[in-house]
């Protein structure tokens, strides 16, 4: 099991929980990374505006391939249909309000020791981030609440 952070606005995470929280695409360029997800992993949103968490979903399959747009991106790209897409289930959504700041995790995922602490924020930069073991663990706990 992995895990797997996804940076999202919010505008994407209300699309996907108007899905139900059943679908998850991934931009074409990053076909290598959607092929090393597998069922059981997790995704972790991570909201930009917000710096926050708001949730958490089991991914239910392998990669597929479909070129319908759901998703809306605010880059470079308005075109980009986000081509990579996963079956996925609720794990904890977390209203709103309860959303967790990320900044909280900051100096406890391993995943933001690859910069300087002052600059924790390059760790969220680009769409998808594979997450250690350790850290995949340390969200879902403080994710559920356990």
């Amino acid at each position: 099991m992995s895990g797997w952070l996804i940076i999202s606005s919010k505008q994407n995470l209300d699309i996907t929980s108007s899905l139900n929280f059943s679908q998850q695409g991934l931009k074409k360029r990053h076909r290598k990374k959607a092929h090393e997800i597998e069922p059981g992993d997790y995704f972790f949103y991570y909201i930009t505006g917000e710096q926050k968490l708001a949730a958490a979903v089991r991914i239910d399959s392998f990669v597929t391939e479909a070129s319908n747009k759901i998703w809306v991106n605010l880059g470079k790209d308005p075109q980009e249909c986000y081509p990579w897409r996963f079956q996925i289930s609720p794990h904890a959504i977390l209203e709103e309000q309860s959303w967790l700041n990320m900044s909280d995790f900051a100096d406890k995922l391993l995943h933001f020791k690859k910069w300087p602490a002052k600059n924790w924020r390059l760790g969220l930069q680009g769409q998808i981030h594979a997450l250690r073991e350790e850290d995949t663990q340390l969200l879902l706990r403080a994710i559920t609440g356990r």
